[in-house]
């Protein structure tokens, strides 16, 4: 008789690695890198936005590292161990994720600049995004969860 562990293959992520952001993503196993690292990406830009819209003066309160605290309360959920993966990606995307955030919000876009967006977290600093990813043979998809850091 085969145990649960024989079916899940998931890999533990570092312990140092407290707060994942968003919880945990899946797909399917056909699904490509370059696939779950636009869709991380995306999602990232559009927790970006989401502070942006909900912030009264964006120019004048997201331009400091506080936004980094600020998007870890709002969407970082506790590492469970159980989502854990190998590391897959590890960048600081501020181009890519300034072209998402004007395709994506053009209506920010106008009132926020690309130069602001990519200061938001600090002058001349964008967060270092990490995604890990693991197969679950049991469900036959990938889990995907990710961090940002400075």
């Amino acid at each position: 008789m085969q145990s649960l562990k024989d079916y899940i293959l998931l890999f533990e992520a570092p312990s140092e690695i407290s707060t994942i952001i968003g919880g945990l993503f899946t797909f399917n196993k056909e699904t490509t890198d370059d696939e779950i690292i636009d869709t991380i990406l995306r999602d990232f830009v559009t927790k970006c936005a989401g502070i942006i819209r909900d912030t009264y003066a964006p120019n004048c309160a997201l331009h400091s590292l506080y936004t980094y605290d600020l998007f870890k309360q709002r969407y970082g959920v506790e590492n469970g161990g159980d989502v854990s993966t190998e590391k897959m990606y590890q960048e600081i995307p501020s181009e890519r994720c300034e072209e998402l955030f004007s395709e994506m919000f053009p209506d920010l876009a106008k009132v926020f600049s690309a130069e602001e967006f990519r200061r938001m977290f600090d002058n001349g600093e964008f967060p270092s995004i990490t995604i890990w990813k693991g197969y679950h043979q049991g469900r036959d998809e990938i889990h995907v969860t990710y961090h940002i850091s400075r």
